[in-house]
């Protein structure tokens, strides 16, 4: 009986640079059906220098790595010079500069133990809200859903944690995708209170101080991590401010809402309202007035003590449109048309795959059917005319980063007399130099920035099961995420208790990741042609099928570790064995024996 040929090995260069990175953070020694996150993603302390250096980073990294590169070397003179004056000032910026302490005593500055406290801390926060980023609300204006939107004032969680630096109109061109806060007090902190507290106070005040402070931030952070976490579900409509002040009376709500406003006026989170009352109820003004101004600063400084790499990241935040505009002049549009066209080959794929779901049907399979996909880049960034121009309007000093976020500030603040509400599309666009593939809810759409597909492993030379791996499941991830939100019992019932450890992880992010590995794992199996066709990559002894949950699991090593995540913890390796178990048929895949953790945990098809 004659025997089949395996499939041919892949003999382009790309491939071998494919199997090197992957090779660099397998560990033989692990049994990938025992232990297969220290199989697949071995740590730095168990590989090699050279090893590390070869293994694939996160798509954010990489925009941070080659951001960095420009800032560093190509906006010293030059249309991007500005930019570049901007990144030295935030290396330059220091917690105990003049302007810090001048403008937090405009805003009424320390009030000292003793001090009789503001009757309320509503007008610091108005004034605040006029300086810069806001440390509890945001106030903004963006459209409502449906076919013929309208303009909408929204009141949602605090401005100065967002992943740039938004203007008071959302729906103008591109938009961040949802985020994630960190359960962990600003890195600035105890540097801030240093510069912050008077000289004179003694060494016990001084402590009581710090750790009044610091216990009143920390509490708002895990209030903001809670109820961002729980996304806009409970969104509640008024009409007027004065219903808004009667059920929010924490605020001054005439301050923030502008007089002439008189369309409807959406609440994010009236829950995360209702919390900071709670909050600011336990702690006697004068703690909570000195813990405000702090926070502002924070929100205004870099996101840690002045490095290269924090600077590139604060620079992004500050300037995203220009930042994005730098980041895309980098790559040929012929190579931009090249990932867009494939991107939308995986989407189909994707959706393909799913409409054949039997569970599937009803108005979740009306959503998918009208699901586009979205990774065309605005085509403001491609005008660097404009750019320019709108840089060279700022003014930027090349040491005093604080000074120039303000008047960033000031200019993302301004809203014409007359907003615009005649739409010829509902389209979404994302920053490119954010590296987030998210569901747009308005354009009923997954928006895709270029960072995710100019990616290495999904370059089209290299076989199909590494683009599926890495970029295929993050779109399917999204794509579950747009069609149903009636996941909550099935995530509380099978998700593992170990999720918990992780402040950004939620249950529900963790069963979607597991059902966007196994809707992209199974649409690669039922590409045209069987996957044993696939190429091999040299060198390196695995299935396709095998490669695929090696890369998804070193993707998400990846991602975790940038982000801060203990990836050598007990938790995430048993979160990460629990997903390759879910993600389609791991089992049969590794082979692995009746009993092994990979096969008792598979628990929870999400379709």
């Amino acid at each position: 009986m004659p025997t089949t040929a395996p499939p041919p090995e892949c003999i382009d260069p790309v491939c071998k640079i494919a199997a090197s990175s992957i090779q660099a953070k397998i560990n033989w020694n692990f049994d990938p059906c025992i232990d297969f996150k220290n199989f697949s993603c071995s740590s730095p302390s168990q590989s090699n220098g050279l090893a590390s250096l070869r293994a694939i980073r996160s798509a954010q990294e990489a925009v941070d790595t080659q951001m960095q590169q420009l800032l560093q070397h190509n906006t010293t003179s030059g249309p991007f010079r500005k930019l570049g004056r901007l990144f030295g000032s935030c290396l330059r910026q220091t917690t105990n500069s003049s302007t810090i302490r001048l403008v937090l005593e405009q805003l009424g500055g320390y009030l000292p133990i003793g001090a009789l406290g503001p009757s309320s801390i509503a007008p610091l926060l108005s004034n605040i809200y006029e300086l810069g980023p806001t440390p509890l609300v945001d106030i903004y204006y963006d459209l409502s859903y449906g076919k013929n939107p309208h303009v909408l004032l929204i009141i949602s969680g605090p401005s100065a944690t967002a992943p740039i630096l938004e203007s008071k109109i959302r729906w103008m061109g591109p938009k961040a995708p949802p985020y994630r806060l960190k359960q962990t007090v600003p890195k600035l902190l105890n540097d801030l209170l240093d510069s912050f507290l008077p000289n004179g106070l003694t060494a016990d005040q001084k402590a009581s101080e710090n750790e009044a402070i610091s216990t009143f931030i920390k509490e708002l952070n895990k209030i903001r991590v809670e109820y961002t976490r729980r996304g806009f579900w409970d969104s509640s409509v008024l009409y007027n401010t004065s219903s808004l002040q009667e059920i929010y009376p924490i605020l001054n709500w005439t301050t923030l809402v502008p007089s002439d406003w008189s369309g409807p006026i959406v609440v994010r989170s009236s829950d995360y309202l209702k919390a900071i009352g709670e909050l600011l109820s336990k702690y006697p003004t004068r703690v909570a007035h000195n813990s405000m101004l702090l926070l502002f600063a924070l929100g205004v400084l870099p996101q840690g003590h002045p490095n290269a790499v924090v600077c590139t990241r604060a620079t992004m935040w500050a300037l995203p449109d220009i930042t994005s505009a730098l980041f895309i002049a980098q790559h040929s549009s012929d190579d931009i048309s090249d990932v867009i066209r494939r991107t939308d080959i995986i989407f189909k794929s994707l959706k393909a795959h799913l409409k054949r779901a039997p569970s599937l049907k009803g108005a979740a399979l009306v959503k998918l059917s009208a699901l586009k996909i979205q990774s065309e880049p605005w085509s403001g960034f491609s005008n660097i005319t404009f750019m320019i121009k709108t840089l060279e309007s700022l003014e930027i000093t090349s040491d005093n980063w604080f000074e120039n976020i303000l008047k960033i500030y000031q200019r993302n603040r301004i809203v014409p007399d007359v907003i615009h509400t005649n739409f010829t599309s509902h389209d979404a666009w994302a920053y490119p130099i954010v590296a987030k593939i998210f569901y747009d809810t308005l354009s009923h759409s997954i928006v895709v920035p270029l960072s995710v597909i100019l990616v290495p492993y999904f370059d089209g030379r290299l076989p199909p099961y590494l683009q599926y791996a890495s970029v295929g499941v993050a779109i399917a991830k999204e794509i579950l995420r747009s069609i149903t939100k009636a996941f909550e019992d099935k995530a509380m019932r099978c998700v593992p208790k170990s999720v918990n450890i992780f402040s950004n992880y939620s249950r529900m992010d963790i069963l979607i990741h597991s059902g966007g590995m196994q809707i992209s794992y199974h649409s690669m199996l039922s590409l045209t042609g069987p996957i044993k066709g696939m190429a091999r990559l040299p060198g390196l002894n695995l299935t396709p099928t095998q490669i695929f949950f090696l890369v998804s699991a070193q993707e998400l090593c990846a991602e975790s570790d940038y982000t801060g995540i203990d990836t050598d913890a007990p938790e995430f390796e048993h979160i990460l064995g629990w997903l390759v178990a879910q993600g389609g048929s791991a089992t049969e895949v590794f082979k692995c024996p009746s009993g092994s953790m990979i096969n008792a945990q598979k628990t929870c098809n999400v379709l």
